[in-house]
């Protein structure tokens, strides 16, 4: 069945995505690293390592790893999403803001202020250019106010 219909596999990552996120959200962070890394194989298989479905689990993975306190490991996961949402969606993307936005938590909690702050700067750049407005954005500018 995987072999004719490919899409399936595909709403299977999008499922395991979905389970991984449930568990973080439940503080179950290795249960959920662990779906997340499931679905990760399954879209690097079936979309390729250069789609939106890695560039989001890798954002996830990265969130997760730094939530563990593994913020190098974490990072790692940020750039490569990072990198891939620019490539596939453009650099004035909300998804783009959004790894940045979660890059400068990262770095934050590294004790990387300065870095934090350009992040920051940049996310807060692209919200403005898009006219965004709501949690992310606000949080945005909540974090550079306070750094």
């Amino acid at each position: 069945v995987r072999r004719n219909h490919p899409e399936r596999n595909v709403c299977e990552g999008r499922f395991l995505f979905a389970i991984g996120t449930i568990y973080g959200n439940l503080g179950r962070l290795e249960d959920s690293l662990e779906f997340f890394k499931r679905a990760k194989r399954i879209y690097r298989k079936i979309t390729g390592p250069q789609s939106c479905f890695m560039a989001s689990v890798l954002t996830n993975i990265g969130a997760t790893l730094n939530a563990q306190g593994k913020v190098e490991e974490a990072f790692e996961n940020f750039e490569e999403g990072l990198a891939i949402h620019r490539r596939v969606e453009g650099k004035d993307h909300p998804n783009v803001a959004d790894v940045l936005l979660r890059m400068a938590m990262c770095k934050e909690d590294a004790g990387d202020v300065e870095g934090a702050i350009v992040l920051l700067r940049e996310a807060q750049s692209i919200d403005r250019k898009r006219g965004a407005v709501g949690h992310a954005a606000e949080e945005v500018d909540y974090r550079l106010k306070r750094l």
